[in-house]
């Protein structure tokens, strides 16, 4: 556990003093901060059109968020092999990696504690996410519950796109090529929700069960459902664990 602590703190070091988090951040906070303020005008314009008092569905966390983190979902997948794609190939091309495959530490401590730098960098980033529903909650009454579900969603989204971007890290020395193998792996698991609607029953129900799209829009839409909630740790753990097995192999090449 020691180790991956160590790794982790490291980890976290280089990815605050790398301008490639910075520029990242910045790209999820122009983004997103455009997206949102578009869906008030949305909403605004809403407002207006109304005739007597708003019926009992105009919610404005559903007309605002909801559509919100449906598209920051996307987003994500642009930005996550961007922060990812530094993890361990920067190790390669700084010649470091060699002196932690010798090192006391584990090939598991390695990817465990950078996996977990990088969820501390994803919750940063969230947690100033937060001004979007707290700027408008002065103004009024939000669905707390549906936010709730929403970031949890994000959250597991988040986690499940870092593994990804991670175990993409692991095989090849080439950040750009290691950003583009973690976006083709991302698109591919997002594509497969709109693949199943021109498939058949057997398989549509195998391709609704494995697309990020799908487990995502429940936990946006305020349904917290524990089989969305395994789809997505599970999936993590899964490409922690072939990153690990990635990594490993390197000792026998």
């Amino acid at each position: 556990m020691s180790g991956v602590l160590v790794i982790a703190r490291k980890e976290l070091k280089q990815l605050f003093t790398s301008p490639i988090a910075y520029v990242a951040l910045a790209m999820f906070f122009l983004i997103t901060g455009f997206l949102f303020f578009s869906l008030i005008g949305v909403y605004t314009s809403q407002v207006l059109q109304l005739q007597g008092p708003p019926p009992s569905d105009f919610d404005p966390t559903r007309i605002i968020f909801s559509p919100l983190f449906q598209d920051v979902s996307f987003v994500l997948i642009l930005l996550v092999p961007i922060l990812t794609m530094r993890l361990v190939s920067e190790e390669d091309r700084a010649r470091t990696m060699e002196l932690l495959a010798t090192s006391p530490v584990t090939s598991t401590a390695i990817v465990v504690g950078k996996y977990l730098a990088s969820l501390a960098l994803f919750a940063v980033l969230l947690a100033i996410s937060a001004y979007m529903p707290l700027s408008l909650a002065v103004m009024g009454r939000l669905d707390w519950g549906l936010l709730a579900a929403s970031y949890l969603g994000l959250v597991l989204l988040g986690g499940a796109f870092l593994a990804i971007g991670l175990f993409a890290s692991t095989l090849n020395e080439n950040q750009i090529v290691s950003a583009a193998i973690g976006f083709a792996l991302l698109l591919l698991f997002w594509v497969l929700g709109f693949a199943q609607q021109a498939s058949g029953s057997a398989v549509q129900q195998v391709l609704s069960s494995l697309s990020f799209s799908t487990h995502f829009s429940n936990l946006a839409s305020g349904v917290v459902d524990t089989q969305d909630i395994v789809f997505f740790l599970s999936l993590a753990g899964f490409f922690v664990f072939l990153g690990v097995l990635a990594l490993e192999s390197r000792k026998w090449r």
